[in-house]
């Protein structure tokens, strides 16, 4: 660790409903950056803090961010933003000796167990623990970072995996499987607390919120119904969540006024699609794959979504759900198309040598290692 430098290479890796995965303090910074990270937040001294601007975002010595205007129990406050994993981070990076450090009004971590920091003056910014506050699931916010840092060097995709996989097509398969399970009791648990078509409905519309909108998705679908969607229509209920939406990066496809307006008219065209999805699976051990995809994206989904988004749904909430349920889907989910995934991942398959048609489990195996592979250290 420098000393005095702002640096992205502290790394945690943490427990999610799915696995583990690895993030950085570089996904935190780049989150702070992007404005999402408004507030109101509670200190860790009981003071309410709001971000009017999160600062410019500074990649030499110093804070991570500079000149950033803080509202500090309403009083207007300018000054350095310091974003570490931990609290404990501020005496370990040494920034209590530091001068640079000397404007720091707010020490922004990640995880909880919060200690009063100092600067060399001898002031003590107020500390606030972001992880209560994040607009976005945290999985995904580090699955999001690895990939943009990825992005364009599907060779360094490939280096991960042999690194990780002696036997790379079995290895692969074992961590699809491992996420697959965790997939499935995250499901099973859904089911049990509010019934399996609520469950249903819920993983559905959550796994709709592409690029970082699956919170305020998941909100939607538990506060309303199917029908009760249907009846409030697609502006009422694209407006309930404005200012929650993160729409930068989005192309139309992905946008959330889109993937509402699908969820709409699939209730619309086939109000029972949920009991048909379930007999459907009742029926998986026995079918020809390619033909029984077929029967669910356009006799039960109606054809409402894209091939490559009606393959996402099914891999993260229907088979899942359905294999809950008591039906054996794992072959099924091992085998199914992928679904949308990134072409970087395509590529490492290219590069690692995998021949003909993706199967789910390559692409699930590859984004695993990715998941859990701690960021190349990069010094800001």
């Amino acid at each position: 660790m420098k000393t005095g430098m702002s640096t992205c290479d502290r790394v945690e890796e943490l427990e999610g409903p799915y696995g583990p995965f690895a993030i950085g303090e570089r996904a935190i910074q780049r989150l702070w950056a992007s404005g999402e990270v408004t507030g109101p937040m509670a200190s860790a001294n009981g003071k309410t803090i709001a971000v009017l601007t999160p600062g410019d975002w500074n990649r030499g010595a110093g804070p991570d961010f500079l000149g950033a205007e803080l509202l500090i129990d309403e009083r207007r406050v300018r000054g350095d933003v310091e974003i570490h994993l931990r609290s404990s981070d501020w005496q370990a990076h040494q920034h209590d000796r530091d001068p640079n450090f000397s404007g720091v009004v707010l020490h922004a971590v990640l995880l909880p167990g919060v200690k009063d920091v100092t600067t060399t003056s001898g002031h003590q910014p107020e500390t606030v623990v972001l992880l209560p506050y994040l607009p976005r699931d945290l999985e995904d916010l580090a699955e999001e970072d690895a990939l943009l840092e990825l992005r364009g060097r599907a060779g360094e995709v490939a280096r991960k995996v042999q690194e990780a996989e002696s036997t790379i097509l079995p290895g692969l398969r074992r961590r699809a499987l491992e996420r697959f399970r965790r997939k499935a009791k995250h499901a099973k648990a859904r089911a049990k607390a509010i019934g399996w078509e609520a469950a249903c409905h819920e993983l559905v519309v959550e796994s709709l919120g592409h690029g970082g909108n699956r919170a305020p998705m998941s909100e939607l679908a538990r506060a309303h119904s199917p029908a009760e969607m249907v009846l409030l229509g697609l502006d009422a209920l694209y407006m309930e969540k404005c200012g929650r939406w993160r729409l930068r990066g989005l192309r139309p496809a992905g946008h959330p006024y889109r993937r509402l307006a699908q969820y709409l008219e699939l209730n619309r065209r086939q109000p029972d699609w949920r009991e048909r999805v379930r007999h459907w699976g009742t029926e998986l051990e026995q079918s020809i794959l390619t033909s029984h995809r077929r029967r669910l994206h356009d006799g039960i989904l109606g054809c409402v979504f894209p091939d490559g988004r009606a393959d996402t749904l099914c891999i993260n909430a229907l088979l899942p759900l359905l294999h809950a349920s008591g039906e054996d889907c794992e072959r099924t989910w091992i085998e199914w198309p992928p679904g949308n995934h990134p072409e970087d991942i395509e590529e490492a398959r290219r590069v690692l040598g995998l021949t003909g048609v993706s199967r789910n489990f390559e692409v699930q195996g590859i984004l695993d290692v990715i998941r859990r592979s701690a960021p190349d250290a990069t010094p800001a």
